[in-house]
């Protein structure tokens, strides 16, 4: 909970830094990523359809009827994914024909109507109103949850609502109204801002259901099933899912993504090119998405921990409120607040444009023309008009918020809305689809849906005491919202099919109907005006000039005389048709058709033009562009090449059959009209040109190459399709701008120059990788041709030789050499010779071959020369020579030193086999060594736990009959003493089996929290007593491991972290998740280990300096243990400690699936406040050492016990005879003579099969334990706890009346 400044604070803040963003976007086009972010800022922006109602309002949904809340998110994924041609074409027409609200659609669409334009104004007034009242509500109720005021509080003419009302004006003012001669673009720093608020809205939802599951529950899995277990979140997962509402509602929620003003503004008028349209297909769905994930758990979880305490509408404020997270309580305060401020906004702009354009401004034209004409700051009287119509829809939402005093959930308001908005659907759909739909029929529909909306939906909602709806809904068998919609929807689309038959359309209504209806996905403009405008050039400039700007007009002017060429434009003659529509269409833009055209006929006299000349001047027209595109057409078409031609405006006009096979364009892309970039796009995104991997690469490419048409530059290249055909493209502007291309196939041509390069290049590979120098020489002996080989001998450059005399790379003297052979091979004689190569010092000896080349006639053409360097050769076969001469003698000396090597080897043979044997032996010896030193341990630890066994019965004897302090306070010393041995002893017992691997792990499905829930009770009291904070941090989480051998290291690192933590000092034991793995974590704020110590802590005996020096002694031999252990399960453990703040012990633990058994508890002794717990019990004691029997009797003597020794199986069965029957039998397990206390117990049973037998032993193999098994004897284990004794004693007996003696 939050103080009232500390939210406004917040809220302000919140809303500073959106100023700031909505600032920045405006006043720099390159922030926030330039253009490359309007591919994701546009579907964010559409994320305006999230209000207060699906943020708050779902979760209240779900939380009474389950998944009743879906059809509203559905629709609108629906839409988007399956009719998302629907989008592009509604995309089209408004960028085509520059319309500026939802109002203006209908306008235009249907004859420039002012009236039908005046009643969608009104409509979409009584629709949003209420919603955006709505809206107010939403951040009022909330900003009085996170303060402490009741929720249901009644609105107050101060409140969070107003301010935030008033600042959400400010902000629309600033950002949604420039002046129109300012740049338009298309209010981007508005919708940045209102892309943050989605992103901040959807953020804060995800992070609030998160906390629910993982932070309240234990995951999805246990929240749905404690919300399945409890009766008050029934609802939440039974839904009927066969009512007819969810049909009603998904309508309505497809319909109000195009038809609701605030979503016709941001999808269709705020609409950027086509790139960001296509990302917005998919990424406003997953936006959608993301909201539905968490609605249930949010229900569920509220209805489980507040009941019906509080409402459902506010679960996602509640919920962290309740648990104190104040950080992500203030988050999704900040998320409703934008789901409320982003539907505001744009609500409040999308009518205040439709208001003022649609009705302020027409009646200030109709009221005086010529005066407000006229006026030199007309600019500013349009912004200053559109600013209080913010002003005035804002007022009225505040006005019915203070007034409205219904209370009716989020959800329900907001689907009355829908359905007002849905009445727009049959004239919008019908407009852009059907040609035969005109004025009449829209206004006709939308009349009439008006009416029943307000008559079964509005009234009803007012007036409780209207019932006939409720009902007719109820004799239907439907719900009220159901019978509304299906009225009001079928009689306003039954009357805009009838009326539209039934009368006939003007020729404006057709004209429109075919420019609207025929519309491609990216337009090339609307139809020519059948009106003459009588209005001079300059009487046009300064009437447009006093609404978009001088600059802007004369922008648009000299853009209409570069198109067509015309030098000058006289200003006092008549102004041109298509300069009228193109101005009108710009005034349009800013001002609405409405009021563009009536500002155009307020400063001319209207003649019409007969429809006939109409007509005929159309046909001439048609006919007159028919005939130059046939005639170009058959100019091209036989052309071997490929043709295309494009216009100034980059729009396809002719093409040739052979440019369709090239390319294999599907039939419907290649069109009159089609801008040139669809085909570039197309090629790219098939693969045909280039690779690229995603669309913003492909858009980058496709606009690169309208860039390069654009500067009308001829060029000339080639391109490779992924076909394998080569293309050879040549472009040439044209002078209107257009621009011709060809398109050659010159792929053989490339093929046979490929394989002419590739065929020298062959050669040159293979003749430049040969050791031989090779060369050809022409007729006149001019070198032709060297390889690499001959560049490196000779010390000369392929470049510098080709075609000199061969004479000039040798000297005369060489020259002279050769001249002889070649003058003969000239003559047709192959020749071959030796020769001496001298370049640089270094000499080589050469075999040089000269073939002659004959041409087909068998004349020479030139010679072929070979240089093989036989340098090597000549020198070996010299060696060769002079080795013969010698070689019986190395014979003779190499046999005599391969003999003494040979001798050697055999004698490091012998060595190294007596090695082995010696290591083999040694290893052998060490192997019995250690199995000796493990048993030795292991009997030793075993017959010294025979005397301290007596030891401890006799000090507990003493113990409990000593009456004096003093004699006490020894007993204590003493027994201290004794444990200290016995856990000496133990330990090393422990890793003696650990060593030898008698110590098996036995691996069951354990939930660990169980383990480390009975170790914390454990350690508890002792952490208490020691004054240290203990904590432990438990989740819950199957492993497979042995529970008692993971207990023991447990036990001994939470034991030595309270034994090295002073006092006031904190332990920590925490289980964490991560992947597969459980981790247990203990920490400590204790003495913590010296880095040194770190590698030697697990060894035997050693404890650290830090650990000496304070006065907690150990033995030196938990650790060792924990590491054995730890090694035998074949977890992980790691270490981390700093000295002087503490440490921290880990253990990795394998996760694991099935059920769980569960873990005996430690047991709880019975009767041990007893001072005689066993009186007149009869308890035989058998053991082989007189000083056990002795302190046995000693000490179940005072406990009450009558007490009968025994040291063999006769003496047992003699006095169980002499007895009659025993209560219980304590028996040693190894007795004289080799015998086993299990047989003995057996022996015993067989006379007296109840009786209770209780195995003593030092023993802790499997065998033992087995055999105790077979027999029910329960096993202690030496040295004996007396305390133990008793507790297991009185708890067995104490259900048994005690034994008569005999």
């Amino acid at each position: 909970m939050s103080s009232p400044w500390e939210l406004a604070i917040l809220s302000l803040g919140y809303l500073g830094v959106l100023f700031i963003i909505a600032w920045h976007g405006d006043r720099d086009t390159s922030s926030f990523g330039g253009a490359r972010s309007s591919d994701w800022v546009y579907p964010l922006s559409i994320g305006v359809y999230a209000t207060s109602w699906t943020y708050y309002g779902a979760v209240g949904s779900a939380a009474a009827s389950g998944w009743a809340f879906a059809p509203i998110y559905l629709g609108p994924m629906m839409v988007f994914i399956f009719c998302w041609p629907v989008i592009l074409k509604f995309a089209a027409v408004v960028r085509t024909h520059h319309i500026g609200s939802l109002a203006d659609f209908m306008s235009a669409r249907y004859g420039r109507s002012h009236t039908l334009a005046v009643l969608t104004t009104l409509i979409a007034l009584f629709g949003t109103i209420p919603y955006i009242a709505l809206q107010l509500k939403a951040v009022g109720q909330t900003f009085n949850i996170m303060s402490g005021a009741p929720a249901t509080i009644a609105p107050e003419p101060v409140d969070a609502a107003l301010f935030a009302a008033l600042l959400l004006t400010l902000f629309a003012i600033l950002f949604g109204t420039r002046l129109p001669g300012q740049r338009r673009d298309h209010h981007r720093g508005m919708m940045i801002a209102i892309a943050v608020e989605s992103l901040v809205k959807l953020a804060a939802f995800l992070l609030v259901g998160l906390f629910c599951v993982f932070e309240l529950f234990d995951g999805f899995k246990d929240l749905f099933d404690q919300a399945r277990a409890a009766p008050q979140v029934a609802n939440v997962f039974h839904t009927d899912f066969s009512q007819a509402g969810l049909i009603t509602q998904f309508v309505l929620a497809s319909l109000a993504i195009i038809c609701l003003p605030r979503q016709f503004h941001v999808t269709f008028v705020e609409a950027p090119e086509a790139r960001s349209q296509t990302i917005a297909r998919w990424v406003f769905p997953l936006y959608l998405l993301g909201f539905t994930l968490f609605v249930i758990p949010i229900a569920a979880a509220g209805l489980l921990k507040f009941g019906t305490l509080a409402p459902a509408d506010a679960f996602v404020l509640l919920l962290p409120m309740a648990f104190n997270n104040d950080p992500l309580a203030a988050l999704a305060f900040l998320g409703g607040l934008s789901a409320a401020a982003a539907m505001i906004l744009v609500s409040t702009l999308a009518l205040a444009i439709m208001l003022a354009n649609e009705i302020v401004l027409p009646l200030i034209f109709r009221a005086s023309p010529e005066q407000f004409r006229d006026r030199p700051d007309l600019a500013w009287i349009l912004v200053s008009i559109r600013r209080a119509c913010i002003v005035a829809v804002m007022a009225l939402a505040w006005l019915y918020y203070q007034s409205a005093t219904s209370e009716r959930t989020l959800a329900a308001i907001g689907l009355v809305a829908f359905a007002a908005a849905a009445q727009f659907a049959p004239a919008l759909l019908g407009g852009l689809y059907w040609r035969n739909g005109n004025r009449n029929g829209a206004l006709a529909s939308l009349t009439v849906g008006l009416f029943v909306w307000l008559f079964t939906l509005v009234i009803p909602e007012l007036d409780s005491g209207v019932t006939w709806v409720s009902a007719s809904a109820d004799a239907l068998g439907i719900d009220d919202l159901t019978l509304g919609v299906l009225l009001s929807l079928g009689l306003n689309l039954l009357s805009y099919i009838a009326i539209s038959m039934a009368t006939t359309a003007r020729l404006i209504d057709r004209i429109q109907a075919a420019a609207f209806v025929d519309a491609q996905f990216r337009p090339r403009g609307g139809p020519s005006r059948y009106l003459k405008q009588q209005i001079t050039v300059s009487d046009l400039i300064a009437l447009a000039g006093r609404y978009l700007g001088m600059e802007r007009v004369q922008g648009l002017v000299e853009t209409y005389k570069l198109e067509r060429s015309i030098p000058t434009l006289s200003p006092k003659h008549q102004a041109p048709a298509e300069l009228l529509d193109a101005i009108e269409s710009t005034l349009a833009q800013e001002i609405g058709h409405s009021s563009a055209r009536l500002v155009i006929r307020s400063a001319s006299q209207r003649q019409r033009i007969h429809v006939g000349e109409l007509v005929s001047l159309v046909d001439e027209a048609s006919q007159l562009a028919q005939s130059n595109q046939d005639l170009l057409r058959r100019s091209i078409e036989h052309l071997s090449q490929g043709i295309s031609v494009v216009d100034q405006n980059q729009l396809l006009v002719a093409w040739n059959r052979r440019y369709h096979e090239i390319f294999n364009f599907p039939d419907e892309l290649l069109t009159i009209g089609r801008p040139i970039g669809d085909l570039y796009r197309h090629n790219v995104k098939s693969g045909l040109i280039g690779h690229y991997t995603n669309d913003e690469q492909i858009e980058t490419a496709v606009q690169r190459r309208l860039d390069f048409l654009n500067r009308g530059t001829p060029y000339r290249r080639e391109v490779t399709l992924s076909t394998g055909m080569t293309l050879e493209i040549i472009g040439q502007p044209t002078p209107n701008g257009g621009f011709v291309t060809s398109f050659s196939d010159v792929t053989n041509y490339k093929h046979t120059e490929q394989a002419l390069r590739e065929s020298e290049q062959a050669i040159r590979v293979y003749t430049d990788n040969l050791p031989a120098m090779i060369a050809y020489l022409d007729r006149d002996l001019r070198i032709q041709f060297i390889n690499k080989a001959f560049e490196r001998t000779m010390r000369v450059w392929r470049e510098q030789v080709i075609g000199k005399p061969n004479r000039e790379i040798f000297s005369d003297a060489e020259f002279k050499v050769r001249e002889p052979y070649l003058k003969r091979a000239l003559e047709g004689r192959r020749q071959r010779f030796e020769v001496a190569v001298d370049r640089v010092g270094e000499r080589h000896e050469y075999e040089a071959l000269y073939v002659p080349h004959r041409d087909e006639s068998g004349t020479v053409q030139g010679i072929f020369v070979l240089y093989q360097d036989v340098t090597e050769r000549n020198l070996a076969k010299r060696a060769l020579e002079e080795a013969n001469e010698t070689l019986e003698a190395r014979v003779t000396e190499r046999t005599l030193a391969l003999q003494e090597v040979n001798s050697q080897l055999a004698d490091e043979n012998l060595r190294r086999a007596a090695t082995e044997v010696a290591l083999s032996d040694a290893k052998r010896i060490a192997e019995q060594a250690n199995v000796s030193k493990t048993r030795f341990l292991a009997a030793a630890s075993h017959d010294l736990l025979q005397p301290l066994n007596a030891a401890r019965l006799f000090c507990t004897s003493l113990s409990e009959r000593a009456e004096t302090a003093e004699i006490r306070e020894l007993t204590h010393h003493l027994e201290g003493a004794l444990g200290s041995a016995e856990s000496l002893i133990s330990t090393l017992l422990e890793i003696s089996k650990l060593d030898a691997g008698a110590l098996k792990k036995e691996e069951i499905l354990f939930d660990l929290r169980e383990l480390v829930g009975q170790l914390s009770e454990e350690f508890r009291i002792i952490a208490d007593d020691r004054q240290i904070g203990f904590t432990t941090r438990m989740r819950s989480a199957v492993v497979q491991t042995d529970p008692k051998l993971l207990r023991r290291v447990l036990q001994n690192l939470i034991s030595n972290a309270l034994r090295y933590t002073d006092r006031g000092g904190r332990v920590l034991v925490a289980m964490r998740m991560r992947d597969t793995q459980v981790l247990i974590e203990i920490w400590d704020t204790g003495i913590g280990i010296h880095p040194d110590d770190l590698p030697v802590i697990f060894d035997e005996f050693k404890r650290l300096s830090e650990g000496i020096q304070t006065d907690q002694k150990g033995l030196g031999l938990g650790l060792s243990i924990s590491k054995r252990i730890i090694d035998l399960l074949r977890l992980q453990l790691t270490v981390r400690s700093i000295p002087g703040r503490g440490s921290l012990f880990r253990i990795a633990i394998p996760r694991a699936l099935g059920t769980p058994i569960p873990l005996r508890g430690p047991h709880t002794r019975a009767n041990a406040g007893l001072s005689k717990p066993l009186q007149d019990r009869q308890i035989l004691v058998i053991d082989n050492d007189s000083s056990i029997l002795q302190g046995m009797q000693a000490l179940l003597g005072g406990w009450g016990a009558s007490v009968h020794v025994a040291a063999t199986l006769a003496d047992a069965l003699a006095v169980q005879t002499t007895l009659g029957r025993l209560d219980a039998a304590l028996v040693d397990y190894h007795l004289d003579h080799g015998e086993y206390g299990t047989r003995i117990i057996a022996a015993l049973r067989e006379q007296q099969p109840e009786l209770l037998a209780i195995l003593i032993t030092a023993d802790r193999d499997d065998e033992m334990k087995q055999r105790a098994q077979r027999v029910g004897a329960t096993v202690l284990h030496k040295p004996l706890k007396p305390a133990a004794l008793r507790s297991l004693l009185t708890l067995k007996l104490r259900v048994k009346p005690p034994q008569p003696a005999a």
